[in-house]
Formats: structure tokens, C-alpha cells, sequence
């Protein structure tokens, strides 16, 4: 009897600890997501993930802080999305959008700049010259260790071309700190550059940049500069300077520094007419091409003079002829009057005290002689008054 309820009172007791740890029925369980394992290539600019028999991509995505978001709708069974002209050193995160049998399925990836914060290039610049040449310069990364070099990698981002830097300029301590080629007449419209380093000490980060090529080309000179003048006008011309891809006229703009600065657009025919100015002993123009959309001015041109020899000899001549003739005037004037014409009337001197024995008539010296003078009879005349008589 005893041994009965003990076996009840146990059961009583497990009843609730069997309840808690039965599963629930009627609720599903859920299977974690599946991973895309997406990966990247930096120097390709490929993003991968995998493909299966049952995943379609939708669309991949990357974000960078030069360029913002960018996004890419993609085609049935690709596996993998391009980005050529994304800027990379300052990190990115990409995304893969895919369907997963029926489930929809996004995976980010964030990509960062390998290597010790830092250590990359800094200043990085480049200029195109001359049409075929380019200089590219940079300096050494402030935490790059001694031993650190770099190096350049070029790619055509139209015909997806690369090079590498075939001449590098170095520093006091032979780093890399510059590259020169020839050769910018093979590259489109942009290119993408890379300045990636190495050392033993450390890792070094990358540096990397979109250029648009219109903006870093300087233009020569113009060549053939002429100037011709006539009465009232100079007209200037002058020939196209060479450039790395064919521009028309109105894509050219000129400066002409002729005692003030002149722009001209190239629409005008490579001239340019303005008023003759005033007779100088020396004149000169200089000149300077830019791309009109761009305006960034190469060097100016060797000055052209003009107006100057022709100038002096014919003033030189014209002077001369003019005070000969006034010479001669005044020397003929001076001859008429002293030998031929009336003595000019002088105008009394009053300020002297002679003045007044000028006009004195001397009468002694008009005295006539003894008896040819007439003699003058002197009458006296007396009023008698008249007496009255008385009677």
C-alpha cells in the first residue's frame, strides 16, 4: 500500500518537468539563410559569389564615399557583376541581391584598404604635355617605413588596356616618387590609376583615382603667330597647336596678350582683328591654347614683335622733312624783311625818359636864311570913344 502511493506521488511530480521539454506542435522550424560566399577583386573590379541550380541574381550594388551608391540589375545565370571605374582607397561595401529558390537572399561584403593606415601615396597628380608625353608624381606616405616602394598601373577604361609604369623617378633614397611615358595618344577619353606599394617591414595601402584626360592635358603654344597691319587694323593668325585627340574649332579657346588680355574663341578661324594702335617704337603679341570646356591654360608663346623697324624709319623721315621746311620758312621770312619789305612801325618806348625828346620840334633848326623870309607888318589898333558935346 505504501509502495503505491510513493509510485503516484512520483508521477505527480514529473508531469509538468515531461511538459516543458516536449516540442510545441504545429510550429515549423526555420533553416538559416544560405551564404552567396561573395568575394571581390581589387585590382580586376570583379565581384563573384556563388552559383547554384536553384540561384538567380537579381542585382549587386557597392557603395564608396567618392561616387555614393551604385546599383546594377543583372541577367539571368550570372554569376558576377564589374565595376572598372570605382575608387577603392578609401573602402567600399558591396551587395549581392539573389533568389535562392523561391527566397530572396541579399549578402553585403566590406571591402578595406589593406595595410597600415597611412602608408599610401599621397599627392598623386598627373599631367599630359606635348600630346603623346605624361608625368605622373606623388609623395611618400607620412607612416611608410624606409624601405617602402611604389609603383604605377595604368588601365584604359574604354579599351580595358593595361601598362605599367615603364620609367619611374626616384627620390634621395631611390624610391619611387614619379613616373614618366610616352604613349597618351593610345589612351580614350579616362583612364583609372593605381599607386600600390610594398615593404618587408609593413603592409602598404593603396591609392587609386578616375582621370578624365581633357582635364590634365596642357596645350602647346600656338605656332606660326603672324601679324599684319595696314592703316586702320592688325589682323593676328596663327596655326592649331598639336593635341593628343582631334578638337574643332569652336572646342579651342586662345588668350592674346597684347598690352591687355585678350580671349578669342576658336569659332573666329584661328585670327583675330583689332585696331592699329597709336605708332610705337616696338610691339609684340604672345599667345596660349586651352580646351574652351576645360580653360586650363598651357604655356604662353615666344613674343611676336611687329610695328617697330618700318615705324622708326618712316617717322625718322617725316621729322625730318618737317623741320626742314620750318627752317627754311623762317630763314626766307627773315631775308624778305630785311632786305625788301617796309620797316615795321616800333611801338613807343613810354617807360624811358626820352621818350619826350623824340616828339620835340626844335624850332633853330627850321630857322630860314637872311632874306628869304617873309616879312610880317605888326598894326596897332586903338577903339577911340566918341565925346558928346553940350550946347
Amino acid at each position: 500500500m505504501g509502495a503505491l502511493v510513493r509510485a503516484a506521488l512520483v508521477l505527480t511530480l514529473l508531469e509538468p518537468a515531461c511538459l516543458l521539454t516536449q516540442e510545441p506542435r504545429g510550429r515549423p522550424t526555420v533553416a538559416p539563410a544560405p551564404s552567396l560566399h561573395v568575394q571581390f577583386d581589387p585590382w580586376r573590379m570583379n565581384l563573384t559569389w556563388a552559383c547554384g541550380d536553384n540561384t538567380t541574381a537579381v542585382q549587386c550594388g557597392m557603395w564608396t564615399r567618392k561616387r555614393g551608391p551604385v546599383t546594377m540589375r543583372l541577367q539571368k545565370l550570372r554569376c558576377h557583376c564589374a565595376f572598372p571605374a570605382a575608387v577603392l582607397h578609401q573602402g567600399a561595401t558591396f551587395s549581392v541581391t539573389a533568389n535562392v529558390g523561391p527566397r530572396p537572399v541579399t549578402e553585403e561584403l566590406d571591402f578595406a584598404n589593406p595595410g597600415g593606415q597611412g602608408t599610401a601615396a599621397r599627392n598623386v597628380s598627373c599631367l599630359i604635355y606635348r600630346a603623346d608625353f605624361m608625368n605622373c608624381t606623388w609623395a611618400r606616405g607620412p607612416a611608410a617605413p624606409e624601405n617602402v616602394q611604389y609603383f604605377l598601373h595604368i588601365r584604359d577604361l574604354q579599351s580595358g588596356s593595361t601598362r605599367e609604369c615603364p620609367y619611374y623617378l626616384r627620390d634621395a633614397k631611390a624610391t619611387h616618387v614619379g613616373c614618366h611615358l610616352q604613349g597618351a595618344t593610345e589612351f580614350r577619353s579616362e583612364i583609372y590609376i593605381l599607386v600600390n606599394g610594398t615593404s618587408p617591414s609593413a603592409g602598404i595601402q593603396f591609392f587609386d583615382d578616375r582621370l578624365i584626360l581633357k582635364t590634365i592635358e596642357i596645350y602647346d603654344p600656338p605656332g606660326n603667330i603672324t601679324v599684319h597691319c595696314n592703316a586702320s587694323t592688325c589682323l593676328v593668325q596663327w596655326d592649331t597647336p598639336r593635341i593628343r585627340v582631334f578638337l574643332s574649332n569652336l572646342e579651342m579657346e586662345y588668350q592674346l596678350d597684347i598690352h591687355r588680355q585678350v580671349e578669342v574663341s576658336g569659332g573666329q578661324g584661328n585670327q583675330y582683328t583689332f585696331p592699329k594702335p597709336l605708332p610705337r617704337a616696338k610691339h609684340t603679341v604672345r599667345m596660349r591654347a586651352a580646351d574652351s570646356r576645360v580653360l586650363e591654360w598651357g604655356p604662353w608663346s615666344q613674343p611676336v614683335e611687329f610695328g617697330s623697324e618700318e615705324w622708326l624709319s618712316t617717322a625718322a623721315f617725316v621729322s625730318m622733312v618737317m623741320l626742314g621746311t620750318l627752317a627754311c620758312a623762317l630763314v626766307f621770312l627773315y631775308l624778305f624783311y630785311r632786305f625788301v619789305g617796309v620797316p615795321i612801325p616800333r611801338v613807343k618806348d613810354k617807360v624811358n625818359n626820352d621818350y619826350l625828346t623824340d616828339d620835340e620840334i626844335i624850332w633853330e633848326k627850321f630857322t630860314p636864311p637872311a632874306g628869304k623870309g617873309d616879312t610880317e607888318e605888326i598894326f596897332s589898333v586903338e577903339e577911340v570913344e566918341e565925346s558928346t558935346a553940350k550946347v
